[in-house]
């Protein structure tokens, strides 16, 4: 069950901490609370965990501080516009309006390659009155013979050539916390050129990036022998072997 409360709603008052003390004597229920800062306003919603089939919603929907329950039966967002579907909604950074009333062209390199080709791309952008533009820095591949990307080596040059270009937001996927240190570390160091939007789970072989195929898998071993496992971390099917990779040890 989700309750929706009254926006802006302090936490420390009178209303809100009654309606805490209703909720946390319900049996058999956990809260779990939701708070974000939009532009206009704060909005708090409250999951009740557990048994709630039984919990009288016209009751908890009384509460002075509670706008609307929601019996969940289906997927439902964590957080959204469940009504007032008129309020203004987006976000602007570094100088870019990301909402539902403009569109913004992410035009680019899947795969940064060298200097030349970045500058070109951005220098084309900027001709076309485009701020925004992908770049590919990390490119993690399931097989460890293709190209896998420059990495951190290329973030100066791209920071660098955006600032010069006015391209105030560049989209990169990253697939571990260390690249995203190394983005904003650069980024530090050039004086922030630029901004960047980080694309995250956006590929199904990202565990790549964190090592290889756990071999505490005896019954697998046994089948198929360590380097296949190896092989399975590294360059998964694609590479020729059988079910998991294997029948290649």
């Amino acid at each position: 069950m989700l309750l929706i409360l009254r926006p802006d709603i302090d936490p420390a008052s009178s209303d809100y901490q009654q309606m805490l003390a209703h909720l946390h004597k319900l049996p058999d229920i956990r809260l779990q609370t939701h708070q974000i800062q939009g532009q206009q306003q704060t909005l708090t919603e409250i999951y009740l965990l557990g048994n709630t089939a039984r919990l009288d919603r016209a009751e908890i929907e009384s509460l002075a501080a509670v706008e609307r329950v929601v019996r969940i039966s289906d997927e439902y967002r964590i957080l959204g516009r469940h009504r007032d579907r008129d309020r203004v909604s987006g976000f602007h950074y570094n100088g870019v309006d990301f909402s539902q009333e403009g569109f913004q062209l992410f035009a680019g390199l899947c795969a940064v390659d060298n200097r030349r080709n970045v500058e070109t791309m951005m220098k084309a952008l900027h001709e076309h009155g485009l701020e925004c533009t992908r770049m590919g820095a990390y490119k993690p591949r399931t097989s460890p013979y293709a190209f896998q990307g420059h990495g951190a080596d290329c973030l100066p040059d791209l920071f660098e050539l955006a600032g010069k270009y006015g391209i105030k937001v560049i989209a990169m996927e990253v697939t571990h916390e260390a690249q995203v240190e190394e983005i904003d570390q650069t980024l530090e160091r050039l004086g922030r050129p630029t901004g960047v939007m980080l694309q995250i789970g956006t590929r199904n072989t990202q565990q790549d990036s964190f090592g290889f195929s756990d071999i505490d898998d005896r019954a697998f071993v046994a089948h198929g022998g360590v380097l296949a496992v190896v092989a399975d971390g590294m360059g998964g099917t694609g590479g020729g072997g059988g079910e998991r990779g294997g029948e290649q040890g």
